[in-house]
């Protein structure tokens, strides 16, 4: 018969219901930390020296499975229990329990037994940490090898704008003096024919010939703007102040057009650019948004702090950019006018580049917005910030 104490599983036996007095074979006895077990080869269900978790949850004397078999008479299979004493150590084990009961069937204690799975339990979270880490490296591996992807895709999308630009360019400088000087000496004659009052009834002829020469110098024009060799002059400038200075002209344009027009100056620091450059994209921008407005429409534009940038916005009350046309703004020769160039966009683009700015666009069918931002000059000027960014 094998005796209780050489039993190789752990055993541990409540002698009576209460659990106060629990006893425990050797293995058991070891895995309770007991030193002077063969004197002392008992623990209480009540000790503070340890508590019992399962599941993360902390038991109480009545929710421990031997003290459940032993008052209720429960018969508890294969619960994983982790016991924690207070220096520390921790250890697992699998444990079962049954009642134990007299000849009339009455209970008078349980019986608990149970293998020790505390380094397996190690094993499997170190398993488990090792294979987060695996996992979160193949994530930054990916997420890496996403944005180098996306980076390559923009870089070929840049070179490819950049490639047409240098085309243009030179294209514009060989062509420019060659064609516009026939140009000129076509549109002196024109004018001079005005003059003769025997020629007076071809007046409208005339004017339609010398409107149509002047669009096709200011397409040369735009082509020469998008030339490479362009020397810029960088100057702090206040970008409300030069706004305030073209706005009549934007105001006369809406006008014309039977719309309307508005800007509204934000507390913005001061900026290092180009003058005439940036007149030129704003006024590519403001002429573009009064295009795509209906009569009655509103232009709107505004400056104001946002984080790290500031922002010019143009926003019009048009239907909206196609969701397929937007990503190709900015690409020479693209547009969806009828009488158009599509150099206006493309050379905003140019002009925001040159100055380390983004031009982010925001369209739906209530309009759209170019938000051109510009990062703020590292040298601190006088002027106050509007910490809270306005929005168009």
């Amino acid at each position: 018969m094998v005796r209780f104490s050489d039993l190789p599983s752990g055993v541990s036996i409540a002698t009576d219901v209460t659990c106060r007095e629990i006893i425990h074979n050797p293995t058991a006895a070891l895995f309770f930390r007991l030193k002077d077990w063969e004197d002392y080869p008992y623990t209480s269900l009540y000790s503070t020296l340890v508590k019992i978790f399962h599941q993360d949850k902390l038991l109480s004397p009545q929710e421990i499975p031997i003290y459940r078999s032993a008052v209720q008479g429960d018969r508890i299979i294969g619960v994983e229990l982790k016991f924690v004493w207070q220096d520390g150590i921790s250890k697992t084990a699998i444990w079962s329990s049954s009642p134990l009961r007299d000849e009339t069937g009455v209970i008078i204690g349980a019986i608990a037994t149970f293998e020790e799975v505390t380094g397996l339990v190690i094993k499997t979270q170190e398993l488990d940490a090792h294979q987060a880490l695996l996992q979160k490296m193949v994530d930054e591996r990916t997420m890496k090898l996403r944005q180098e992807f996306e980076k390559r895709q923009s870089i070929e999308r840049e070179i490819a704008r950049l490639e047409k630009l240098n085309v243009i360019g030179q294209l514009a400088a060989g062509l420019a003096h060659e064609v516009r000087n026939p140009m000129t000496t076509i549109r002196g004659f024109l004018q001079l024919f005005q003059s003769k009052n025997d020629l007076h009834s071809y007046n409208s002829y005339f004017s339609l010939m010398i409107e149509e020469l002047d669009r096709a110098n200011s397409i040369i024009h735009e082509f020469l703007t998008l030339s490479k060799n362009k020397t810029n002059v960088f100057k702090l400038l206040s970008l409300n102040k030069l706004i305030t200075g073209i706005f009549p002209l934007i105001q006369a344009d809406a006008l014309s057009q039977g719309k309307k027009s508005v800007f509204e100056a934000g507390n913005i620091t001061d900026l290092e650019i180009d003058s005439n450059e940036i007149i030129q994209l704003i006024l590519n921008l403001a002429r573009n948004g009064l295009e795509a407005m209906p009569k009655e429409g509103c232009l709107t534009i505004k400056t104001y702090m946002d984080e790290e940038y500031v922002v010019l916005g143009v926003k019009d009350e048009g239907t909206g950019i196609k969701p397929e046309h937007v990503l190709k703004l900015g690409t020479p020769f693209f547009t969806t006018k009828e009488t158009g160039t599509g150099l206006g966009i493309p050379i905003c683009y140019d002009i925001a580049e040159r100055h380390n700015a983004v031009i982010d666009v925001e369209t739906g069918q209530g309009g759209t917005v170019f938000k051109v931002k510009f990062s703020r000059p590292k040298v601190s000027v006088d002027n106050s910030v509007n910490k809270g960014a306005a929005t168009l």
